[in-house]
């Protein structure tokens, strides 16, 4: 990535007119990933131009933080990221930010990233939770982009989208749940329900085999990061929805996605009552996109070990939390109480190993 900025300095008016094909006679940046952007460097450029750009746009680059940028060369997000919009995003039938500019450093796995800023639309608020609307408006798109790739041919095209059961994520995911529920057992012991804490002292002794599940089919490519703060939707309720960063994507069950969204971002009554609504519209979405061969008996018992598996999202976030910030205990808390609900709420123990389909 020869000339490419790898801080947000480096976009410079020369830089951007050369790349937007513009004129750039002034730019200020704005890091709006701050609590949030872990893995990356995360600007907002204003620009002024002589026209034909837009007024802002988002900016990704690599993070700085060298344990942090360790991770996410290992995991190859940062390429996943820029081949996802390079050679898939022109075919997901959902609106996504478009890309200025895409620059892969093929040795290192970094990449930098112009997207589009988002302006018309609103992103949700995972402290607040799902609506209903937002939850289905989020089930149908999650669907449509399922359904589009559903065991398509054209994932062989798509190796370097990973699978949940390839090596690197047996080597760390079982380890990160299995050293992290002891503690965020005792943490939190106040907001699991003892039913619930039950589940996952039942998922500590059979992690690996849950996630060897999870790698299993039918197959297609997932988001695996669908929650609240990456899911854009218009003000004025027209139905339009966009979703964001694709760092994470993999190939994979779709219903996966579904499963995520309603554990971290919809509040534990709200479960309850939407979960079997929205189980079925997912699977009715499928069906009316083309899938075939997949019974709805299936697509539940796939949802359940999901709902197993992402404890491991949950119990990550809360073994490391920081308590000084105030949002973000609020969100860790909130990410506790609602994924440990949706273990009862989709009765997600029928899905352990052992227990009859």
């Amino acid at each position: 990535m020869s000339g490419v900025p790898r801080e947000a300095s480096g976009f410079t008016p020369g830089w951007l007119s050369d790349v937007l094909g513009v004129t750039v006679t002034g730019v200020t940046t704005e890091d709006i990933g701050a609590g949030s952007g872990i893995f990356g460097i995360i600007t907002r450029l204003r620009l002024t131009h002589d026209g034909g750009a837009p007024d802002s746009l988002i900016a990704k680059l690599p993070t700085t933080a060298a344990a942090n940028l360790e991770v996410g060369r290992a995991l190859r997000m940062y390429e996943r990221e820029a081949r996802f919009y390079l050679e898939v995003a022109d075919r997901v039938p959902v609106r996504l930010p478009r890309c200025h500019f895409a620059a892969l450093d093929t040795d290192t796995g970094d990449a930098c990233l112009l997207l589009e800023d988002l302006c018309d639309l609103a992103v949700g608020d995972q402290l607040v939770g799902l609506t209903q609307r937002e939850a289905e408006l989020a089930t149908d798109a999650l669907a449509d982009v399922h359904a589009r790739f559903w065991e398509s041919d054209e994932l062989a095209e798509l190796g370097w989208l990973p699978t949940v059961d390839e090596p690197i994520y047996m080597a760390t995911v079982p380890a990160i749940f299995h050293g992290g529920w002891p503690v965020v057992r005792a943490s939190f012991a106040p907001v699991i329900e003892p039913a619930a804490a039950a589940v996952a002292d039942a998922v500590d002794a059979c992690f690996e085999e849950i996630t060897r599940r999870c790698g299993g089919g039918p197959t297609t490519v997932i988001h695996t990061d669908s929650r609240l703060d990456n899911l854009f939707f218009s003000p004025a309720d027209t139905g339009e929805l966009a979703i964001i960063d694709w760092q994470l994507a993999l190939r994979g069950r779709g219903v996966s996605d579904l499963a995520y969204l309603l554990a971290t971002s919809m509040e534990p009554a709200d479960q309850d009552r939407l979960f079997p609504v929205l189980v079925r519209r997912y699977h009715d979405r499928l069906l009316a996109g083309g899938v075939t061969g997949y019974p709805f008996e299936r697509c539940l018992r796939d949802y359940r070990e999901h709902a197993l598996y992402y404890l491991c999202g949950a119990v990550s976030m809360a073994a490391t939390f920081d308590t000084a910030n105030e949002r973000g205990a609020a969100l860790t808390r909130a990410f506790v109480v609602r994924t440990f609900h949706h273990l009862l709420a989709c009765d997600a123990a029928a899905a352990l190993p052992g227990v009859p389909a």
